[in-house]
């Protein structure tokens, strides 16, 4: 299994076609390809971190008006699920690799 791996990964290394479509996914090494990281990848967990609390609460006094009671409860729900105030740390890990790939030659 580790062969097979191995032999895909040297394949794709000497693709021209796969190399091509590598560079064009990739940031550009501009102010903008670091800003959209940083925004990307590093301000929502700030933001989750610092005002998780009164995110979920605008989130609640907004599922009042829900159409019905599911909705809402699902509504809130979802937010107390996605806004926890914890740091996702494998978005970090992500954000931290773009960076690396971004400034790398």
């Amino acid at each position: 299994m580790k062969e097979k791996i191995k032999q895909i990964q040297k394949e794709l290394q000497q693709n021209p076609k796969f190399q091509e479509q590598i560079q064009k996914i990739k940031p550009s090494r501009s102010i903008w390809g670091f800003l959209g990281v940083i925004v990307l990848f590093f301000v929502p967990e700030i933001l989750n971190d610092f005002y998780s609390k009164e995110i979920n609460e605008w989130i609640a006094n907004y599922a009042k008006g829900a159409p019905n009671e599911q909705m809402a409860n699902t509504l809130i729900w979802l937010s107390q699920k996605t806004f926890d105030g914890e740091v996702s740390y494998l978005n970090i890990t992500l954000g931290v690799l773009f960076l690396i790939w971004l400034f790398k030659k």
